[in-house]
């Protein structure tokens, strides 16, 4: 009887996690189907088409609420889609992130959205670092972009094929002379994996700006990438965002006594203008800065210095806000009171952010914003204080770039020397500019010693060290960095600014939302049909014993719904086809079971005898077939990709729980009916 408690008690716990697991999946759903019914009242209600609410409702760079006010919709009706937007965009937002993250994801083929394969140029990557191009390698390099279109051939072995081919070294083109074509290879095979990795980088980057939810970004092969975006309903621009070149920046950040005035003339009218009084005059454009920077480009200096990436620096605007911050409120300063006056930076908390992005791009607010600066957030979010809260770092710098990335020809993390005592042991990036790159560099460090420099992406900032001295001779480190993987981030990152082989789109495929609820309808249906059918086969077939089995197989399903939620697993057309297997292989195990059950009653042994020495004469042979299946699915899950992954992940996991329901379960209904009883018959 006590073996019995402790394993109803394993059963709770299991059934309890399960539901935990779960619970995330089911809310999601359900708030899901409302935000479609609310979507559909916002664009009834504002008249913007449904569509495009579908894809910028979430943005932060998107003013939607004085797109509203400025439409020529009535004073109830306007006020009505503002109340549904808010709504939209505050409490039941805040709820879908927080569940979205736990939910089983819909793949694809479920939910719609974009699959694309880019493929990067190596080909042209080959061609613009080559040296010495002569007739043979013009004829290698015909050929090599020929077979390159072909197929997805090893570009590099390829190339090393027609250089044996032509009887021709590699060296004459590539690496040191007297360097070996195996040597030049390997050479080149890392410029290649680094080529696809700044790929990834940007796209990543760019994929977050984009604000697809749960992106997918992966290599394929040597030089392919593989881009999911679901729920993306406008192809043209997201085929525009990945294909268009980066752009990286060094600028200036602008210094704090600019900085407070700016911030503190924007809160200012922003608070008139809600308060309906006369709009305050914007600042003026720092001309005389302008001029300073005009002028700068006549210096020149080339010798060696070093710059120091400081965190500590002083902050552009943050020191000059603490005092503003600390006496600020919502209703006297709409603006300043949504900045944490930290010791270091403009910090905004991760709540708040939305709301300072509406005020910062709204059309009526933007001109009061001088026309040569220009406000970035950092390139991610920080925790901070001791409760935990989430921030972000606002940065205000002018909007002339004073360089930008095509000057870098080459950045490296590494760890530092014991050359320098303080940074000897700790991860560093070193930057290496091309001749022209140092000249400004130089020029442009000299000028501004003490101020700060933000290194930006794709209009964000990575970082924004301070300048402690002229930096001159074409290098410069960067320090003060926590570990190596933020060096080697960062590193990617300022190479990103040069991508050295374009990237094409190889292959491209759109399934539209309808298609997607299709495919739900269909998956939902096929799952509904071979539950039941199952159920009925196994209650007319073992009778009472097959009720068993049913329970098990529902149990089954619930845990393996459980395992997929905790795994955070994306399920597709081939993920739930994999689970219909599963529910047949459910009840594979318990008909080995009854059968031999069934034998053993027939030989004429009692029940109690009968189900023991049925389970114990089953068990080898469930193990055997199901770990048989287990290993092919295994396989299918290291060597399989997307959908075919999809397929084996859940027929693994779900064979691991067959077997624990079978074995388990099955045989505590049994124990726990027959225990101190005196059966003389079974229904099987």
């Amino acid at each position: 009887m006590k073996s019995i408690r402790s394993r109803i008690i394993v059963l709770v716990v299991l059934l309890g996690l399960g539901g935990y697991y779960l619970y995330p999946t089911v809310k999601y759903e359900n708030m899901s189907n409302q935000e479609s019914v609310l979507l559909t009242k916002l664009s009834e209600t504002s008249g913007i088409p449904l569509a495009r609410l579908g894809t910028d409702i979430y943005r932060d760079d998107v003013d939607l609420k004085s797109e509203i006010e400025s439409g020529n919709l009535d004073a109830l009706t306007k006020e009505e889609a503002v109340k549904q937007l808010e709504y939209l965009r505050g409490d039941f937002y805040t709820d879908i992130k927080y569940y979205r993250p736990k939910a089983i994801k819909r793949g694809l083929d479920l939910q719609g959205g974009m699959y694309l394969v880019l493929e990067v140029d190596l080909v042209q990557m080959l061609d613009n670092s080559a040296k010495g191009k002569d007739e043979v390698y013009d004829r290698m390099l015909s050929a090599l972009r020929t077979r390159a279109r072909e197929s997805d051939i090893d570009v590099l072995e390829t190339l090393h094929a027609l250089a044996v081919r032509e009887k021709a070294s590699l060296s004459r083109y590539w690496g040191e002379a007297g360097q070996t074509d195996d040597a030049i290879i390997t050479d080149l095979t890392t410029q290649a994996d680094d080529a696809v990795d700044r790929s990834l980088e940007i796209l990543r980057n760019r994929i977050d700006q984009f604000g697809v939810s749960e992106p997918s970004i992966s290599k394929l092969g040597t030089r392919r990438i593989a881009l999911e975006l679901p729920g993306v309903k406008d192809p043209v621009r997201a085929r525009e965002l990945v294909g268009r070149t980066a752009q990286l920046d060094f600028k200036i950040l602008v210094d704090a006594e600019r900085a407070r005035d700016i911030l503190t003339k924007l809160d200012q009218g922003i608070l008139a203008r809600q308060k309906g009084e006369a709009p305050v005059e914007p600042l003026a454009a720092d001309s005389a800065a302008v001029k300073a920077d005009t002028s700068k480009h006549a210096q020149t200096d080339t010798s060696k210095i070093r710059t120091d990436s400081v965190k500590l620096a002083d902050s552009l605007a943050a020191a000059a806000l603490d005092s503003a911050a600390q006496d600020t409120s919502a209703a006297a300063h709409p603006l300043l009171s949504l900045f944490v006056g930290g010791a270091q930076d403009i910090l905004v908390e991760a709540s708040n952010k939305s709301r300072v992005v509406r005020l910062l791009s709204a059309k009526e607010y933007q001109r009061l914003i001088p026309t040569d600066v220009a406000f970035y957030w950092s390139s991610k979010s920080q925790i901070q204080g001791t409760e935990g809260n989430e921030y972000w770092i606002l940065y205000l710098v002018k909007k002339q770039a004073e360089l930008t990335g095509a000057t870098i020809s080459d950045a490296n993390s590494s760890i530092g020397s014991g050359y320098e005592p303080d940074q000897a042991g700790k991860p560093i990036v070193q930057m290496e500019f091309n001749r022209e790159g140092s000249r400004i560099f130089s020029r442009v460090t000299g000028a501004n010693v003490g101020k700060r420099l933000g290194i930006v992406l794709d209009d964000k900032v990575y970082m924004a060290p301070n300048i402690r001295d002229k930096i001159s001779g074409g290098s410069a480190v960067i320090t003060g960095l926590d570990d190596m993987a933020e060096a080697r981030d960062i590193a990617i990152v300022l190479r990103a600014g040069a991508l050295p082989a374009p990237v094409s789109i190889a292959e491209e495929r759109t399934v539209g939302p309808s298609l997607g609820e299709e495919s739900v309808g269909a998956g939902q249906l096929c799952l509904s049909i071979s539950f039941l059918a199952v159920i009925l086969f196994m209650v007319w077939y073992y009778r009472a014993s097959g009720l068993i089995a049913d329970l098990a197989m529902i149990f089954n399903v619930f845990l393996l719904m459980g395992a997929l939620a905790m795994f955070q697993f994306t399920l597709t057309m081939p993920g739930i086809a994999g689970i219909i297997l599963t529910i047949g292989m459910a009840v594979d195990a318990n008909v080995l079971i009854f059968e031999r059950i069934r034998e053993e009653l027939r030989a004429g042994k009692t029940v109690r005898v009968a189900i023991d020495t049925g389970f114990n004469r089953a068990l080898l042979t469930i193990i055997d077939s199901n770990t048989t299946t287990a290993i092919a699915g295994v396989v299918l899950l290291i060597y399989g990709t997307g959908a075919i992954k999809g397929f084996a992940l859940t027929l693994t996991v779900g064979i691991v729980i067959n077997m624990f329901t079978a074995i388990f379960l099955t045989r505590l209904v049994y124990d726990a009916f027959t225990q101190g009883r005196q059966l003389k018959t079974l229904s099987v």
